[in-house]
């Protein structure tokens, strides 16, 4: 009986992580879901434009790599490499 309880509590315990699992996987879904929907509201970029940082708000952090090279830290985790 022993064991089966131990059985019983390991799978409890899983179940908790793939739950848990679930609940970021949802919520990084959505926040996909709302920068796709900013990103179709915006108008192609044919040049520099300065209210394209509007964008800012998807933006969690923008790493400096070095004198050419840029990553932005989107908000869904997601990073953009960008070489100047």
């Amino acid at each position: 009986m022993p064991g089966l309880i131990w059985e019983m509590d390991e799978l409890r315990q899983k179940r908790s992580a793939f739950t848990q699992a679930e609940f970021k996987r949802k919520d990084a879904l959505s926040k996909v879901r709302e920068i796709e929907k900013t990103l179709r509201g915006q108008e192609l970029l044919k040049g520099f434009d300065e209210d394209l940082f509007i964008i800012i708000t998807l933006v969690e952090q923008i790493r400096v790599k070095s004198l050419v090279e840029v990553v932005f830290v989107l908000k869904a985790g997601f990073e953009v490499r960008e070489i100047l």
